[in-house]
């Protein structure tokens, strides 16, 4: 995934959680966790090497939820 997706997948992600869209049982905490260890670059787009295996297989989650609805 390059970066502007990853970008725009996170921006998403965060959104649908904060607005009660999606959630995940309980453990938002978890995922709110791991998206404040994720860091920008100057550019403003998310650096890769702080998103976590764990983040990543949550945001394809939220893909797979995402397409259902």
């Amino acid at each position: 995934m390059d970066r502007e997706l990853l970008h725009q997948s996170i921006m998403s992600l965060k959104g649908r959680i904060s607005t009660g869209e999606l959630t995940f049982n309980g453990c938002e905490e978890y995922v709110f966790h791991q998206l404040d260890k994720v860091k920008e670059l100057e550019d403003g787009l998310v650096d890769i090497n702080t998103v976590s295996s764990s983040l990543r297989l949550l945001l394809q989650a939220a893909e797979t939820q995402k397409v259902k609805a």
